[in-house]
């Protein structure tokens, strides 16, 4: 073997056993019952829902969300001030190691904006989910009638 085979295969071992940067930054972090609320005609706003349960050791934090389905999506919380409902951005959605961050109607959810086409109960779309620079989670949700 030569010196730059050698080269390479040290530098591609070394990369493969690095546990410290995994090609996935959600690692551990599962989705269920990940759904879009069905908006109203002519809606330029949907919102979305999702359990995100971190399996893992280390907490994890969702960073962005992105779709070509959507012009823009961000995390949102909803909270009660003086008996008004407000909705505040978040640059982050934590998920603690052994933990969830559930994504529910009154609490923390998505807000997705400027859908691509109209979307109907039974649709499926595809959000991908950023916990760092590395590989997004592709998450499929489903639209579902407003209850």
């Amino acid at each position: 073997m030569n010196a730059r085979t050698m080269a390479i295969t040290a530098l591609l071992a070394a990369a493969l056993m690095n546990p410290a940067q995994p090609a996935w930054a959600c690692a551990g972090v599962e989705a269920s019952d990940a759904w879009l609320r069905e908006a109203p005609p002519g809606a330029t706003m949907m919102a979305g829902y999702v359990t995100l349960t971190n399996r893992g050791d280390h907490p994890r934090a969702v960073r962005a969300v992105r779709s070509p389905d959507f012009s823009s999506v961000e995390i949102h919380r909803t909270t009660i001030e003086n008996g008004e409902a407000h909705m505040e951005a978040l640059e982050r959605l934590p998920i603690p190691a052994h933990g969830e961050a559930k994504l529910q109607p009154g609490g923390a959810h998505l807000m997705l904006f400027e859908p691509a086409k109209p979307l109907k109960a039974g649709d499926s779309v595809t959000l991908n989910l950023y916990c760092g620079r590395q590989k997004p989670m592709a998450v499929p949700f489903t639209v579902r009638a407003a209850p």
